[in-house]
């Protein structure tokens, strides 16, 4: 296979599968209403789940409200837990090692904040969430919205049977997605968006993250990118991030166990005459005596054959 053929198909198809969501304007003006209402637009990433797990050439219809939330709620846990462990366990735990060696990472990121321009810091810091986001979190979520299972190794597997180099190439590409948003809201900011006030925070890593989330915050809140542009792109843009998730080679579910085969009328007496002893007990040749006697009552009453009959008392047990 050529090299990023593998990657390139994935996109190619992506791409396809929301120029089709572009052109219903009904599936579309759904997923866009839904999807700016906080909670409500969990059910828009139960629809995407759904298109992970059955990878529908076209886009599916929008229905079943309920069970598409109960879907993107049940994503939503699983996005925070993968978020907690990959992302927020590292960064912690590097953020402490900052602290134990003195070293003064706020004033770093004031620094870089001061003498960067905004809507670089902007971009950049989307592309490169984004990125990391889509490179380590998004399979292992693919495979739950797939499989319905929570398995990191059966995610990365279905990385690597993909190719590692092709799924990086796939995730810049998603992450640059972002940042034409990014840049169009950076450069709608008003003039009101106020500083963060960095002389109020001490010296230390501890304090870079809740300025972080701040600033994007921030930016969020002010910011006059046209809704009837903004809106509809980020339901397409996700619409090619899930549809290409659909298409990651995941290991195939394990088949169900095979059926437990019927016991045979031997069995079917055996099990009469264990019955008999536990419940009256005496020895095994009177035990047989009394299923005897019941099993010719039982072929006199219904006329039917004496295998008919075993069978009759053992499933009446």
């Amino acid at each position: 296979m050529a090299s990023l053929e593998r990657a390139r198909s994935a996109l190619a198809e992506g791409f396809r599968f929301a120029a089709a969501l572009a052109k219903d304007a009904r599936k579309l003006l759904t997923l866009t209403l839904l999807n700016i209402v906080p909670i409500v637009n969990l059910s828009v990433t139960g629809y995407f789940a759904r298109v992970v797990r059955d990878n529908p050439r076209e886009p599916p219809e929008v229905r079943g409200f309920k069970e598409l939330l109960k879907e993107g709620f049940r994503l939503l846990l699983v996005q925070l837990l993968l978020g907690f462990i990959i992302v927020g366990l590292p960064s912690w735990a590097a953020t402490f090692v900052l602290l134990a060696l003195r070293v003064n990472a706020y004033e770093l990121f004031k620094a870089v904040y001061e003498n960067v321009p905004a809507a670089l810091f902007w971009i950049s810091s989307t592309f490169i969430s984004v990125f990391v986001g889509n490179l380590l979190i998004a399979p292992a979520i693919g495979f739950y919205a797939k499989r319905g299972v929570l398995t990191l190794e059966d995610a990365w597997r279905a990385v690597r049977d993909f190719g590692l180099t092709e799924y990086v190439f796939v995730c810049l590409v998603l992450a640059a997605l972002h940042s034409p948003l990014a840049a169009a809201a950076q450069f709608s900011l008003t003039s009101s968006v106020q500083q963060p006030p960095m002389q109020r925070y001490a010296v230390g890593a501890a304090e870079v993250l809740p300025v972080i989330v701040g600033l994007i915050m921030q930016r969020l809140i002010h910011s006059q990118l046209p809704f009837v542009v903004s809106a509809p792109l980020v339901v397409l843009i996700n619409s090619i991030h899930f549809k290409v998730l659909a298409q990651l080679p995941y290991p195939a579910a394990a088949p169900p166990p095979p059926p437990t085969p019927p016991p045979t009328i031997e069995e079917m007496y055996e099990e009469l005459v264990d019955r008999m002893l536990r419940t009256w007990g005496g020895t095994p040749e009177r035990a047989r005596a009394r299923i005897e006697s019941s099993i010719r009552k039982v072929m006199m009453e219904r006329g039917v054959s004496r295998d008919e009959a075993v069978r009759i008392l053992y499933e009446e047990l």
